[in-house]
């Protein structure tokens, strides 16, 4: 049995050929050593490949949970001032009395027990309030219900019929004949009609506690009883009634006490 592989090298010059010998187990030693390179290599790359993905994976997943610990913390940030916000606009109704004897927290909720909500809670409880809020903002006079000059404020002044002073119990807007009076606040159109000195007057009686007078109006767009909305047309400018020319004589009441106007109209 042949151990041995000859090699037999020709020369084109005819120089004698050259023979080489290996033995057979070389070439089995050889083979083996390369079959082993081979599928170590093959190991060694798939490895690689499995700890690099995992690598990836890592930092993927770090990534991931960096921008979630960024979004929550940008949550919570809207949260706290969303919440300071409806706390502010709470504290605006207080003032106008729309709110009473609210002492603690939003919606009368002392913070203790606000949170023991859990996240989800919280969030439910701040929009049902934001809505409850919005809805009682509906229900505030604000802003001006003609647009024009204001000629005469809330309090003492002297009588433009007379001699002497006398208590102005709202503010007096100059206005062309006939242009348009809107209501400022959503309610139930209480009184129609000619009201003393007032002359041609609405009077809304809104779900706030509040109640609007618009007087001196030369045509009425509503009837008593029916509902209105904020920025609903009620009637025209005119001069009836105790008047020296055309303008809206606008009242705010809440209760018999009478409120300034112009801190409706202007809210800072």
């Amino acid at each position: 049995m042949k151990d041995k592989i000859n090699i037999i090298i020709h020369f084109p010059s005819g120089k004698e050929p050259k023979v080489i010998n290996f033995k057979i187990k070389y070439f089995k030693y050889f083979f083996i050593l390369f079959w082993m390179f081979a599928i170590g290599s093959l190991l060694s790359y798939l490895v690689n490949i499995y700890f690099f993905q995992k690598y990836v994976g890592l930092k993927e997943k770090e990534k991931r949970i960096k921008n979630f610990l960024m979004l929550n913390e940008k949550y919570k940030e809207n949260i706290k001032r969303l919440e300071d916000n409806l706390i502010k606009l709470e504290n605006y109704l207080i003032e106008r009395g729309v709110f009473k004897n609210r002492k603690i927290g939003l919606g009368g909720i002392s913070k203790k027990s606000l949170k023991k909500l859990s996240e989800e809670e919280y969030l439910k409880f701040l929009t049902t309030q934001s809505e409850k809020l919005y809805y009682q903002l509906k229900t505030i006079p604000i802003g001006f219900p003609v647009e024009g000059e204001i000629v005469s404020v809330l309090g003492w002044r002297k009588n433009p019929f007379g001699s002497g002073y006398e208590y102005h119990t709202g503010i007096d807007i100059s206005a062309p004949y006939g242009i348009l009076v809107y209501a400022t606040a959503e309610g139930i159109v209480e009184y129609v009609g000619w009201y003393g000195n007032y002359g041609k007057t609405v009077i809304i009686k809104h779900p706030s506690g509040y109640k609007t007078l618009y007087g001196h109006l030369s045509q009425i767009r509503v009837k008593e009883g029916v509902k209105v909305k904020s920025g609903q047309i009620i009637g025209c400018v005119g001069s009836t009634g105790r008047s020296t020319g055309p303008h809206l004589h606008y009242e705010i009441l809440l209760g018999s006490k009478y409120l300034d106007p112009l801190k409706f109209m202007i809210w800072e």
